[in-house]
């Protein structure tokens, strides 16, 4: 199985945290036909890469802020990028539920109403994402978001009512002014609302960005790392005391909602990226005489949009960069990305996949940290780790090797795990 991620660089105004690829663009509607025209331009010239890792399981339109772009262009580019995922897959039906591919859209409350939705479910979109960051306006104003708390709550209701049984709740831990009152009121009203899956990630000070340079500049306050991770302490909290299981160290899911597409990610899986800044991760597959060894490609985009759409418009791939990954690469880039996931990862299953011996290479070094308790190491049976029952779609096989999760109290400190291992 793999996923296709499609970037959509276009915002109404960015974000004062954002360090992603992202452009304001107030001509978008004359832009935006252009670039989804590429987008697709860009599938079609990557089709030997397409089929070889599919099926395709998700599909995934990212940002940017996909929404901004008119509903009627973004319903009818959504639909012909699923017909060509489909045929790639051998589908002979059509993409969306019926055949279990995961369509996920990114939404800007700010950015959408309830015809806009309605559109983009009739196209085959089955998930939406929803960036609320935060329902108190003050805290939306210094995260300088363009859409108000209210606006969350009557977009929410919107896509319930446009068809969305799937909807995601970002959240955004330690904003500026955030108090344990009121993280724990935006807690309380998202599991009011009953959303099927919910991100919460804590603030990251990106260099560069406006709120980076307000804060260095004492101009703005942000709690500090107690403060921080006492936050997201008492989020993990409220989540588990209402049925959302903490599957990766900032997504929580009522049972069977994981997001399959991140899912893919955290497994070192295969996907195609498309759009400006799109990441490509391709496995080396074997052949009829010659069997993989489990290295890989990984490509990346120009992020530059008008760069993109000529490279593409002459019949060029946009790729920037590239890099060939070794077996041992690879397995490393699956052990660090599986440790984010409750469930974490089986030494021994890796090393099989991999064909190298990560066992002997990692383990007494996670007994290590183990004795600092940082992670737990079992031995052997199908120990899922903590809070991995409501996880359907990462439930490991009886382990082959030592299995490693993150210790419960230790998934603010994955980064030092990852440093230390890795």
């Amino acid at each position: 199985m793999g996923g296709v991620y499609v970037h959509i660089p276009f915002c109404v105004r960015k974000c004062a945290y954002c360090d992603f690829v992202s452009y304001p663009a107030p001509d978008i509607e004359s832009l935006a036909p252009a670039y989804l025209d590429a987008v697709l331009g860009e599938l079609r010239l990557r089709h030997d890469e397409l089929c070889c890792i599919a099926p395709i399981d998700t599909v995934y339109i990212g940002g940017g802020t996909p929404t901004c772009v008119p509903a009627r262009l973004l319903g009818a580019f959504l639909e012909e990028l699923l017909q060509t995922v489909r045929a790639a897959s051998g589908a002979t039906h059509t993409v969306g539920p019926a055949d279990g591919i995961e369509v996920t859209v990114e939404a800007n409350p700010g950015t959408v109403d309830r015809v806009g939705l309605a559109a983009l479910r009739a196209a085959g979109a089955n998930r939406l994402s929803l960036g609320f960051q935060s329902l108190a306006d003050k805290e939306l104003v210094a995260l300088g978001r363009i859409h108000s708390a209210q606006d969350c709550l009557c977009a929410y209701g919107d896509a319930r009512a446009a068809g969305f049984g799937n909807i995601s709740v970002d959240l955004i831990l330690g904003t500026p002014g955030q108090t344990r009152a009121s993280l724990n009121s935006t807690a309380n009203a998202v599991i009011d609302l009953g959303p099927e899956h919910v991100s919460a990630y804590c603030l990251s000070l990106e260099p560069g960005t406006p709120l980076a340079d307000a804060v260095r500049a004492g101009v703005v306050s942000v709690p500090d790392d107690d403060d921080a991770a006492d936050l997201y302490d008492l989020f993990v909290a409220r989540m588990a005391a209402s049925g959302y299981a903490r599957y990766e160290i900032s997504n929580f899911a009522r049972t069977g909602f994981e997001s399959r597409h991140n899912m893919g990610y955290w497994r070192n899986g295969e996907y195609l990226g498309l759009g400006t800044a799109a990441h490509s991760h391709v496995r080396v597959h074997s052949t009829a005489s010659i069997p993989a060894a489990g290295g890989g490609v990984r490509s990346w985009n120009t992020p530059l949009v008008t760069e993109y759409i000529d490279a593409v418009t002459r019949g060029g791939l946009p790729v920037a960069g590239s890099e060939m990954r070794t077996a041992h690469e690879e397995a490393r880039d699956a052990l660090m990305v599986g440790l984010r996931v409750s469930v974490g990862v089986d030494l021994g299953a890796l090393s099989q996949e991999y064909r190298v011996d990560l066992v002997g290479e990692y383990v007494e070094r996670f007994r290590r940290l183990a004795l600092c308790g940082l992670v737990e190491v079992v031995d052997s049976g199908p120990d899922r780790g903590p809070g991995a029952d409501a996880d359907s779609h990462s439930v490991p096989a009886p382990c082959l090797g030592p299995r490693i999760h993150l210790a419960p109290g230790a998934f603010l400190l994955a980064n030092k795990v990852f440093i230390e291992c890795v």
